[in-house]
């Protein structure tokens, strides 16, 4: 329930986002839960292509030794925290 979303990875950091969710368990108690969710970057474990122009065998052995950057992804990251207590207004200022 913490990302309606799903976890996918994005090429942009996107805004952070606060929700609240109540949760009901088998002695129909209620539990809230204070969803904190932030995007920290991540390496791609696939590297950038370079584009090939072809235009020679020079271009392209630099192309072949120049270091290829891996691609910056974003993955969401949440934090919960469950209380009994409903007072979400508080973990959103806090």
């Amino acid at each position: 329930f913490c990302q309606p979303s799903g976890w996918q990875l994005f090429p942009e950091r996107n805004p952070p986002t606060f929700f609240v969710a109540v949760l009901t368990d088998i002695n129909s108690e209620r539990h809230y839960c204070a969803c904190f969710t932030f995007w920290e970057a991540v390496e791609s474990p696939q590297p950038q292509s370079h584009a090939r122009n072809g235009e020679g065998e020079e271009e392209e052995e630099e192309e072949a030794s120049a270091p290829v950057q891996p691609a910056q992804l974003f993955a969401p990251k949440s934090l919960v925290l469950v209380s009994r207590l409903d007072h979400a207004e508080v973990f959103r200022v806090s």
